[in-house]
C-alpha cells in the first residue's frame, strides 16, 4: 500500500479532526508539513501532532517541497486562492466544504485542476459521518419502495466564534452544504427546481443567514429543508418517504419502518469513530491520484451539490425559484 504524504493548508480547529484521523492510517498517509498565517497555529500542530515543518504561507510550502497532496482546511473566503495555487503548482486536492458558496468560481477551480492534471476532491463528509449512505444502500436495496418525498430538519442553538461571524454566508454554507449533497446522494439523480428563504435572528451574532427554509425539486419528488441556527429545539432528522417504507437517518443510526416493524441500523462512524469520515474522503482521493480515475467527491461531482448552495442564495437574494436542469443552472 502506498504511504502518500501530505501537507495541511490551515492549522485551524476543523484540522484537528483530519490530523486526528489520519494518524489512524501511517500505513496510507504521513502529513508532513503544514502551513498557516498565525505561528500559534504553526505551533500548535508541530506540538500537537509532530508536524515539525511548518511555513507561513502556501508558496512557501510548495517551494519547500517534499510532499504530493494538499488538504486545504482554510477559511471558506481565502479557499480559491490557495487551491488555485496548488493546482498550478501539480499538486493533487483535498477541500473542506464548501468548495465555493459561487458556482461559477467553483467551476474555475475544477477547470483549473483538469488544466494542471491533479484529481480534487472534497470533504462530503456526511457521506459517511451521517446516516446517507445507509440510506442509500437500503433505497438500492428497494427497501421502501420508490421514493415519493424527503423531509429535512436542522433545528439547533448555535453560535459561532472568529471569522465565521463577518462572512456574508452563514447557516446553508456551514450546514446546508452537507444537506444538498445528502440529497443528491439519496436520491441518485439532480435537482431541477429551488425555492429559498433566509432570515438572520437577532438572537445569534452572524452577518450572514442563522436560518432558511428551502424547498427542492429532483424531478418530480419534493425535498422540503429547514435549517435554524436560532432554535430552541434541538431536531436533527432526514425523513425519506416511499412506496412501502420510510426512513428515518440520523448521526448515530438509520430506522427503517415497514410493515408496522422499525429496524435498525447502526452507523459505524459514530462517537470518537466520526472524524473517520475524514480518511475515507481523503482515501478516494488517493486512490484516483493511483488509478487515474475521478473520485465520487470529485470536485466534478460536487459542482452540482454548489450549484444548490449558489441556487438556494440566488432564489433568497430574489425571492424567485431557480430552474436546474441535470443539477446546473440553465
Amino acid at each position: 500500500m502506498t504511504v502518500h504524504k501530505i501537507a495541511l493548508v490551515g492549522a485551524g480547529n476543523i484540522s484537528r479532526t483530519h490530523l486526528t484521523s489520519y494518524a489512524k492510517h501511517p500505513d496510507r498517509v504521513e502529513v508532513v508539513t503544514a502551513c498557516d498565517p498565525l505561528p500559534e497555529r504553526r505551533d500548535w500542530v508541530r506540538d500537537t501532532f509532530g508536524v515539525t515543518r511548518t511555513y507561513e504561507s502556501v508558496g512557501q510550502m510548495i517551494e519547500a517541497g517534499g510532499w504530493d497532496v494538499a488538504v486545504v482546511c482554510t477559511p471558506s473566503h481565502v479557499r480559491t486562492s490557495a487551491v488555485l495555487e496548488l493546482a498550478a503548482a501539480g499538486k493533487h486536492i483535498f477541500v473542506e466544504k464548501p468548495l465555493s458558496f459561487d458556482l461559477a468560481d467553483a467551476r474555475a477551480i475544477v477547470d483549473a485542476c483538469a488544466a494542471a492534471g491533479v484529481q480534487l476532491a472534497v470533504n462530503q463528509n456526511f457521506r459517511d459521518s451521517y446516516a446517507i449512505g445507509l440510506g442509500r444502500e437500503l433505497i438500492d436495496q428497494g427497501e421502501i419502495g420508490d421514493v415519493l418525498a424527503i423531509s429535512q430538519q436542522e433545528l439547533t442553538f448555535r453560535q459561532d466564534k472568529g471569522w465565521r461571524l463577518s462572512q456574508e454566508h452563514h447557516a446553508l454554507s456551514v450546514m446546508g452544504i452537507h444537506w444538498f449533497d445528502g440529497f443528491r446522494v439519496l436520491l441518485g439523480r439532480e435537482a431541477t427546481w429551488l425555492s429559498a428563504r433566509t432570515f438572520s435572528s437577532p438572537a445569534v451574532d452572524s452577518a450572514g443567514e442563522t436560518d432558511a427554509s428551502v424547498q427542492i425539486f429532483f424531478g418530480d419528488t419534493p425535498v422540503t429543508y429547514l435549517q435554524s441556527f436560532s432554535s430552541r429545539v434541538e431536531r436533527t432528522e432526514t425523513l425519506v418517504f416511499g412506496t412501502t417504507g420510510t426512513l428515518q437517518l440520523g448521526y448515530a443510526e438509520a430506522h427503517l419502518h415497514r410493515d408496522g416493524e422499525t429496524k435498525t441500523l447502526p452507523n459505524p462512524l459514530v462517537g470518537p469513530e466520526r472524524s473517520e469520515a475524514m480518511f475515507l474522503g481523503l482515501d478516494r482521493l488517493l486512490t484516483a491520484v493511483e488509478t487515474g480515475v475521478e473520485p465520487a467527491n470529485s470536485g466534478r461531482d460536487n459542482l452540482r451539490t454548489v450549484a444548490l448552495l449558489d441556487a438556494a442564495y440566488r432564489s433568497a437574494d430574489t425571492g424567485a425559484p431557480i430552474e436546474l436542469k441535470d443539477g446546473l443552472p440553465w
